[in-house]
């Protein structure tokens, strides 16, 4: 089975990713190569700053699928958003303007890397209450989160479910931040993998060495259940 990228960057001229379509297929190519088949694009939202209409990313990913077939790449793109919480997310999600995951009641939702727990807990019931299920975007970036690994725990077990970055798996943001994921691990407290990859050379779209490391650290149906199974069960169905 592919692995699944449920985080990345790479419709071109968006947002902070890619900047062009020469560099999307690069993009792309490094992903296949990397053993990734399908990929959640999720540009980014943040109100007043940033963001792409749901309509524009189906219509950039019809676009950006052509070239790769005619480049011989053949990863499959679903649409999506990175969401920069706000109180006031319920207008733009309800109206459609906003992409959900795959345009399933999911959204992947990130917050400021200093903002308080509660805030985050808050942030999450509201969206619980909007009825759709929030999954954390790379929970190792939140100094609330890992300050305390508990507080993955309370927001997993409410079912918020928890993404990281597979360079962060993979070690490339230090140890402190590795050992972090190495404890959530253990404990089955992630439940998708993304590379949130933006370019071609610090943020680029690999997956392997994120899942040797996985596969070490646990077994093997859970294993299976991160790169590609929960994806696939949740958001590709």
């Amino acid at each position: 089975m592919g692995y699944v990228d449920i985080h990345c960057h790479v419709l071109p001229g968006v947002d902070d990713g890619s900047p062009n379509m020469d560099v999307t297929m690069e993009m792309l190519r490094i992903a296949e190569e990397n053993g990734i088949s399908d990929m959640i694009v999720t540009p980014h939202y943040k109100q007043g700053r940033v963001g792409t209409p749901r309509e524009v990313i189906g219509k950039m990913i019809r676009d950006v699928e052509k070239y790769a077939k005619l480049s011989g790449i053949h990863v499959k793109l679903h649409p999506g958003t990175e969401i920069y919480y706000n109180s006031s997310l319920g207008e733009k999600l309800e109206s459609g303007w906003l992409a959900t995951m795959n345009d399933t009641d999911y959204v992947l939702v990130e917050f400021g890397p200093m903002e308080t727990f509660p805030y985050v807990r808050n942030a999450m019931e509201d969206l619980f209450s909007l009825g759709y299920k929030p999954i954390l975007a790379h929970v190792e970036r939140f100094e609330c989160m890992l300050a305390d690994a508990d507080h993955v725990k309370q927001l997993h077990d409410v079912g918020c479910m928890i993404q990281t970055n597979a360079s962060s798996v993979a070690g490339d943001y230090g140890l402190k931040v590795k050992w972090f994921l190495k404890k959530l691990l253990k404990r089955h407290l992630v439940d998708l993998v993304g590379t949130d990859s933006h370019d071609l050379t610090r943020r680029k779209p690999e997956m392997k060495k994120c899942a040797e490391t996985i596969r070490k650290v646990c077994e093997p149906e859970y294993a299976d259940a991160l790169l590609y199974g929960n994806a696939k069960k949740f958001l590709l169905k």
